[in-house]
């Protein structure tokens, strides 16, 4: 959430671009968030749920790090389409990794209750990761107006900031999703 959130500011404050320009730079996304369900859903079955989740927030975490350090009066094709393709992959495996989990370990009339949950405690975890992103950004911007630094300067310094903190907590994801679903082994096979 921050991630995409943060990258639309760069492309209309730093870069200079309308909503109307913006809008096709996020289309990456769209795309290949598609393609990792479908392949996620293919793969899930054969492969450790804890590998996929490792692998695709291993690849997440490169898409934070190209943005921070963009240029930003290079093209769109140098470093900023390689990470729009990037972002969605983790949030899209997780997500369907963790559906079929929740359908496997909790009884059939408990589903609904468990996925609300879930859903839940994701969308507190984008607010708090967009809070922590916003002050990062925030103060870094705010201190480096107060040592002098031009406004588009300070604002850029802010944005990679935010980026930075991102690929922070990407990295802080791979960790726990070791740890957390070591055990988890195959998910979504079918039982008689």
């Amino acid at each position: 959430m921050a991630f995409s959130y943060f990258t639309t500011l760069f492309y209309q404050e730093i870069q200079g671009l309308s909503p109307l320009s913006t809008s096709p730079r996020f289309l990456p996304m769209v795309l290949m968030g598609t393609a990792t369900n479908i392949i996620t859903g293919m793969l899930v079955h054969k492969i450790n749920a804890n590998k996929l989740v490792i692998g695709a927030a291993a690849l997440t975490a490169i898409a934070p790090l190209l943005m921070a350090l963009a240029n930003p009066h290079s093209s769109y094709w140098s470093m900023i389409f390689e990470a729009m393709l990037l972002s969605p992959i983790a949030t899209d495996t997780m997500f369907t990794i963790a559906n079929l989990i929740i359908t496997e370990v909790f009884p059939h009339e408990t589903h609904g209750l468990a996925g609300g949950v879930f859903n839940t405690i994701a969308q507190i975890g984008n607010s708090v990761g967009l809070a922590v992103s916003a002050v990062v950004a925030g103060e870094v911007t705010k201190a480096k107006e107060a040592a002098g630094n031009p406004d588009a300067s300070a604002l850029l310094d802010g944005y990679r900031a935010s980026f930075w903190t991102s690929l922070a907590a990407s990295a802080v994801v791979v960790v726990i999703a070791g740890w957390g679903l070591r055990g988890s082994g195959k998910v979504g096979l079918k039982r008689e």
